[in-house]
């Protein structure tokens, strides 16, 4: 497969220098498929001498990453997210919305049932939920300005300016779509703050830099917008509304000092986490490991073995049966820990630990260990 280099910061485009390289990672965090060609790729942390901002310096084509969806927003902490954000931008949104990669359809549908609405107009790569109003307008594919039916009053997206592979063009180009005075309302995880708790699905393929507060302020600057209000929904992700503006007065400033140093510290973190975890695995049988995601491919690529489990639980079914991309550990759901006595199970889940945890213990077996 060949990859995308990036040399230049997206920042302030200094040349990028190598910080670290975790070889042959594979390229999508899900399952695979007995028809899937499964693809590795060098993960290759770079950051920029000048800004000091941490960014991937290999990307995978956009076709080859998203070729198939992996997160259906399951669980309580999302739906929480969701009804959040629809309640935040409530008394703002109005007329010709566009939604950019929310194919999971939660937003849309519960914001088309609002009556200052007319249409929302929704791009994604895929659509796995079914929509609930006449007012939603589908568009499979990636976002394209020559598809726009009407120009919008309103741009939404939640958990997409992460995913940018160059965000101030990017960003610009989204929201030269809107007129002067129109809005874009969205939701953006900060990764600075999810690598200082060590966050494994903080940065990957996916989020391929760390992105904060200002950070995306400056994005927002650079694309003539300015953020009117914000809210933040936890530690680790906010909701911006930004209004469309003539110009934004002041010199964006790009430094971001702390970030090569959360870094380093979610790097080293892990080296020594994967040591720690290996000791407490010594001598156990009923072993599991949760995630059929990203959780679970760091772990491994940090040195866990896939012989010290028996399998990887998820509750995603569409998960179950499958092998974790990149592994020969097949995915079960958690429910098959019922018959199990006193099992194991590593969960590094992040901000969904203890969500999982709390299930498992009250819902499947109240006996199960675990390292967290």
């Amino acid at each position: 497969m060949k990859t995308i280099s990036r040399n230049k910061c997206i920042m302030c485009g200094t040349q990028l220098e190598n910080k670290h390289t975790i070889k042959q990672f594979p390229v999508y965090m899900g399952v695979a498929t007995g028809e899937d060609d499964v693809l590795y790729s060098d993960k290759k942390f770079c950051y920029c001498p000048n800004c000091k901002s941490v960014q991937l310096g290999e990307l995978v084509p956009l076709p080859i990453l998203y070729q198939k969806n992996h997160n259906s927003a399951i669980g309580k902490v999302w739906q929480k997210h969701h009804n959040d954000f629809c309640s935040f931008i409530e008394n703002f949104i109005h007329g010709e919305v566009l939604e950019i990669g929310g194919g999971n359809l939660k937003v849309a549908n519960f914001l088309s049932k609002l009556d200052n609405i007319n249409n929302i107009t929704v791009f994604d790569k895929s659509f796995p939920f079914e929509k609930e109003s006449e007012k939603i307008i589908l568009k499979k594919g990636f976002f394209d300005v020559t598809e726009i039916d009407k120009q919008p009053d309103v741009i939404i997206h939640t958990h997409l300016i992460e995913h940018l592979y160059d965000p101030l063009r990017e960003m610009k180009e989204i929201c030269d779509v809107l007129p002067e005075g129109g809005f874009m309302m969205f939701a953006a995880p900060l990764i600075d703050e999810m690598l200082r708790d060590n966050y494994t699905n903080a940065i990957n393929f996916e989020h391929t830099f760390i992105i904060c507060e200002k950070m995306i302020e400056n994005i927002m600057s650079y694309s003539s917008m300015k953020i009117v209000a914000k809210k933040h929904f936890s530690k680790h992700a906010a909701f911006f509304i930004a209004k469309k503006v003539a110009s934004v007065s002041g010199k964006i400033d790009h430094s971001y000092p702390e970030h090569l140093k959360c870094f380093q510290g979610f790097y080293d973190y892990h080296v020594d986490e994967v040591k720690r975890i290996k000791s407490l695995l010594l001598n156990e049988n009923n072993t599991f490991i949760f995630g059929a995601h990203i959780f679970t491919q760091y772990l491994l690529a940090f040195g866990l073995q896939e012989d010290m489990f028996l399998n990887v639980l998820d509750n995603d079914p569409n998960k179950q049966g499958h092998n974790l991309y990149g592994t020969e550990l097949v995915v079960r759901s958690p429910k098959i820990l019922k018959n199990v006595e006193n099992p194991l199970v590593v969960l590094k889940a992040a901000m969904y630990t203890d969500e999982i945890k709390s299930d498992i213990l009250q819902n499947i077996n109240s006996n199960t260990r675990f390292i967290l």
